[in-house]
């Protein structure tokens, strides 16, 4: 069968969308192809020519431009909507589930706020190598397919290369497309909306009762907080309308992964009060499922899903948990006991301001007697207690599955930009490569295993796009 794109969500929800012609960029070059990803989403070897047309934005039809609105810091903002984002429409896999295949960077649409609609190499490509790492370990998130360059000029704080990005997602619904319906009071439109968001991600529930399907959305955003947190990962921007309503990691801005452990360190620098700082991550996650809850008091009962938001906390910590057992090798034991090993083990990073990731491989060399123990009183205890926790045999096995090797790091992924600006991919590959788990050189792998040295410390990020 030949590849079909469809619009369904387009036809459905006229109200929600504005039709876009998509402009493609001058001098388009597809840099990066996400082959494995096209055979996920079934893509037969006839049509992969036809996919990365539409990639470089020379599709058969318009596409259409979201209208949402969100809460920015807390603050309420009606005036939302895919201003350079473009839902070009949905494929349907071999086993029948429907995918989004959406354009960043598309030109502007009718909610560019006077903004050019497009992207630049350096967020686009920040974006690909987000995706595609949470992915490989394990968290869910949207997906990047393809990655268009080009010789067109993006003023941002400086005029740098423009980019689109073709991101792959169960949905593209957001927290914030109830918040709209809700403040413009369509209740048709939320209701139908809220069941395709069921149909889409959740098909087992379509007939469930409204408390039980609110418990998956609010059960897979705490799980995917909970990956987050257990990986070091800070999104940056967690508003409302950068919430994807099936709980995958989505609109990545200003993100990062932590290289020396310091929780309370702020990453985006327009985030002047530290609201979604790495320690607060959990409490606005819970916040902006309250914010969702009452949108949908305009469909449910105003207090029908309130216990579900109860369990949230739960959600999160049994998840937490069971990664953190994972990445430590706690693979069995009392909860409580795993909970006070795990908190004394973060604190031991953060006190000793290690790099996050490589802690962990550190133990596991401890463990195997190829890394000498740290000479402190407060590691050895812990020490101790961990061993005879674990029957003087942590899994290894487990802990090597789990703990990557190569983190997302910022001082390599700007020395890959510096290159790809330069029209050189070479370096790009190489550290994607590393970052999923693909077979590299030795050298190759030492030099995206090494953590920032003092001069390469990122502390700060922009949000610019």
């Amino acid at each position: 069968m030949s590849l079909v794109l469809k619009q369904e969500y387009a036809k459905t929800f006229p109200n929600l969308v504005s039709a876009h012609n998509i402009v493609p960029l001058e001098g388009p070059r597809l840099a990066l192809f996400n082959q494995p990803l096209a055979n996920q989403l079934g893509v037969k070897a006839a049509d992969i020519n036809v996919l990365r047309e539409w990639c470089l934005g020379n599709t058969p039809t318009s596409g259409h431009a979201q209208k949402y609105v969100g809460h920015q810091f807390g603050v309420f903002n009606p005036d939302l909507g895919d201003g350079r984002g473009v839902l070009l429409g949905e494929i349907e896999d071999e086993q029948a589930q429907t995918w989004d295949l959406h354009l960043k960077g598309a030109g502007p649409t009718a909610y560019s706020r006077g903004g050019d609609g497009r992207a630049v190499l350096r967020s686009s490509l920040r974006e690909y190598f987000a995706s595609e790492t949470l992915n490989h370990w394990g968290i869910a998130t949207t997906r990047a397919l393809a990655l268009v360059s080009s010789q067109q000029g993006v003023q941002r704080e400086r005029l740098e290369p423009g980019a689109i990005l073709t991101r792959v997602a169960k949905t593209h619904v957001r927290f914030g497309h109830f918040e709209y319906c809700y403040s413009q009071r369509l209740v048709t439109e939320q209701k139908q909306l809220w069941q395709h968001v069921m149909q889409r991600c959740w098909p087992q529930l379509t007939d469930a009762e409204p408390i039980e399907q609110f418990r998956a959305v609010v059960k897979a955003t705490a799980e995917m907080i909970a990956d987050w947190q257990a990986f070091g990962f800070i999104h940056g921007v967690m508003n409302t309308d950068n919430m994807s309503i099936c709980g995958e990691t989505f609109d990545f801005g200003p993100y990062t992964v932590f290289d020396t452990f310091i929780p309370q360190q702020i990453f985006n620098h327009t985030d002047h009060r530290g609201r979604y700082s790495f320690l607060r991550q959990p409490s606005v996650g819970l916040w902006n499922l309250q914010r969702l809850s009452q949108a949908l008091s305009l469909i449910f009962p105003v207090d029908a899903l309130a216990p579900v938001l109860n369990e949230y906390e739960d959600f999160l910590q049994q998840r937490y948990l069971g990664r953190m057992r994972k990445r430590l090798g706690l693979t069995h034991g009392d909860d409580s006991v795993a909970f006070k090993r795990v908190g004394e083990w973060m604190g031991l990073i953060q006190r000793f301001e290690w790099d996050f990731q490589d802690s962990f491989i550190m133990l596991q060399d401890i463990i195997k007697g190829d890394r000498a123990m740290p000479d402190d009183a407060l590691f050895k205890e812990w020490y101790e207690c961990y061993m005879a926790d674990n029957d003087q045999q942590p899994q290894l096995e487990v802990m090597a599955t789990t703990n990557p090797r190569v983190s997302l790091r910022n001082h390599h992924l700007a020395q890959v930009i510096a290159q790809a600006e330069q029209g050189e991919w070479t370096a790009a590959q190489s550290y994607l490569a590393a970052l999923t788990g693909q077979s590299l050189s030795a050298d190759e792998l030492s030099h995206w295993q090494q953590p920032p040295n003092s001069n390469e410390q990122v502390t700060s990020l922009s949000c610019s796009s």
